[in-house]
């Protein structure tokens, strides 16, 4: 490629990366997994928030450099964790698009093939059964590895080995059980390609994730919770487990699920076929290894944790690696289709593009459900036409790119995130920092499983005793598990028909937030608007406790 036709890439790279940042998948903040770091982050910040608060005081995050990093910048930048994190998302995402670039060339695209790869990779894709995604919509850690092994893999399919040694070692210490596969892989294409200079790139690179990891592990110190390891999930345990994470238990996958992996195996299989004269050597090694990697990793965690129990198995969860498969099955076929419309095999060409696109077309459907969303094929069909035009008439190929990225919401009716945030929300959010003591505790007594109580936390920077978002580390930490479901139980579940509030009071809770049609008869809130009332559980407060000053949309007088 000239000087020119880089920089025109990676301006293309750059407008994947802000379209899927603005348009499709979008991001989402506070709507999943952030709930739960951004409370560990904020009493890393400032040890005198969440003194009371179960995920605060057991964090999870010990074996990487996420929050070290994340905590750093907010020092260094005075930014809110919000921009913090939102800052590295946009740069890991352009990173991500980049890698899916370079792994399109290796697989015999040309350049404008290439960025179509890339664009194709930018809309991301639901991993159905272990619940993750290829393009993470929160900036968690997982999410960012995943961007970084997609380089990495790029770099590697090109034999740049100490630049992809560099972006695997990132991805290592933002999240290690994500570089999993990307390690073996490379491990197994250095014992067969038997190239000492490969062995000396893998060698410094390991030896530096290795390292990196060991230093994270011993400068920070365990929480209140240790992670173990070793031995057999106790019956109590995988109980809790299962009613709270049961996407890491093989047998509980719906059929749909379970059907899924394979179906993309063989599409990624026949594409690798047609494809094998023109890929790159360590493309056709390495594509090939991940999606067998990927799919051998359902039966063994099914022999691991559902028959096996072994404790590490819902933090590990290496049935996750089923997303490279996923991946690898989109690019193969794109370029495949490619391949075909330069052949003109506009047929074949067409059927390869419209299977490359089912998968972000599906939204969170299976595959072999989607004949039950019509206007999700019909997407997936617009999109592979703009690819073919673009394979026809390569001077448009990232025009029509680009369109997908509008084409696949609109006409297939996706609506990827949940709508969490609200003016009441916020409302009462800003109250409780404002008005009460920073070591309160706070329940949503009536809010079931939904997720606005982990919004609150982080907005509010107050505890909460327990909510169902919360219950998820019950896989990460044992202690934890247990703590959680006794919590869970003791508040009926957080549904209706709520006991007195000085119930609530015996456990621990300071505020009771429930709807204003389940307000306790008889008590005046402490605050209220159209979808939030407020209760103190008792008369004295257990902090300090600062009332603003009355106004029209303030809180009604405190009483109770």
């Amino acid at each position: 490629m000239t000087s020119r036709q880089t920089a025109l890439a990676a301006l293309a790279l750059a407008a994947f990366a802000l379209l899927g940042w603005f348009v499709f998948p979008g991001r989402t903040w506070l709507q999943s997994d952030t709930q739960i770091y951004v409370p560990i982050l904020e009493r890393q910040y400032d040890p005198s928030l969440f003194a009371r608060d179960e995920i605060a005081l057991r964090p999870h995050v010990k074996f990487t450099f996420y929050d070290e990093i994340t905590v750093a910048l907010r020092r260094w930048t005075g930014a809110e964790f919000h921009a913090v994190l939102a800052g590295q998302q946009w740069i890991f995402r352009a990173v991500g698009v980049t890698g899916a670039f370079l792994v399109g060339l290796a697989l015999g695209l040309p350049a404008p093939g290439a960025l179509a790869a890339a664009g194709l990779f930018g809309l991301g894709a639901v991993i159905n059964g272990p619940a993750v995604l290829t393009l993470e919509y929160e900036p968690v850690p997982r999410g960012f590895a995943v961007l970084w092994i997609v380089l990495a893999l790029g770099l590697a399919m090109h034999r740049r080995w100490m630049w992809a040694g560099i972006a695997a070692v990132i991805a290592t210490l933002y999240h290690p059980t994500t570089a999993a596969p990307f390690w073996v892989c490379l491990l197994l294409h250095w014992r067969y390609a038997h190239d000492r200079r490969e062995g000396i790139a893998l060698e410094v690179s390991v030896a530096v994730a290795a390292a990196g990891l060991a230093v994270i592990a011993i400068l920070q110190p365990f929480g209140a919770d240790r992670q173990v390891m070793l031995g057999r999930i106790p019956p109590a345990l995988e109980q809790i487990q299962k009613y709270r994470g049961a996407y890491n238990w093989i047998s509980l996958w719906p059929g749909g699920w379970l059907w899924q992996y394979p179906l993309l195996a063989a599409l990624a299989v026949a594409a690798w076929r047609r494809l094998r004269g023109s890929m790159k050597p360590e493309a056709q090694f390495l594509s090939a290894a991940l999606i067998g990697y990927g799919l051998a990793m359902i039966p063994l965690q099914w022999l691991l944790l559902d028959v096996g129990k072994w404790v590490l198995m819902p933090q590990f969860q290496p049935a996750r690696a089923v997303l490279w498969v996923a991946v690898m099955a989109e690019l193969l076929a794109l370029a495949a289709g490619w391949r075909a419309a330069r052949e003109r095999r506009w047929a074949e060409a067409g059927a390869w593009l419209a299977a490359a696109f089912l998968l972000p077309a599906a939204g969170s459907a299976p595959l072999v459900e989607l004949w039950k969303y019509p206007e999700r094929i019909g997407a997936a069909v617009l999109a592979a036409g703009l690819a073919l035009a673009g394979a026809r008439w390569p001077r448009v190929a990232v025009v029509g790119a680009m369109a997908v990225f509008v084409v696949i919401p609109r006409a297939g009716r996706l609506e990827l995130h949940p709508k969490l945030h609200s003016v009441e929300l916020d409302e009462l959010a800003a109250w409780a920092r404002a008005s009460t003591g920073t070591n309160d505790v706070f329940l949503f007594a009536d809010a079931g499983r939904s997720l606005e109580p982990g919004v609150f936390r982080a907005r509010a920077l107050r505890a909460l005793y327990v909510d169902w978002k919360s219950g998820g580390q019950a896989n990460l930490l044992r202690d934890y598990g247990y703590e959680w479901k006794r919590r869970w139980d003791a508040v009926r579940e957080a549904r209706p028909p709520l006991p007195a509030l000085e119930e609530y009071a015996k456990l621990g809770v300071d505020w009771v937030v429930v709807k204003p049609g389940n307000a306790p008869p008889g008590v005046t809130p402490a605050f209220q608007n159209a979808r939030y009332a407020v209760f103190r559980t008792s008369a004295a407060p257990r902090g300090t406790v600062r009332l603003p000053p009355a106004t029209e949309s303030t809180p009604a007088p405190q009483g109770g």
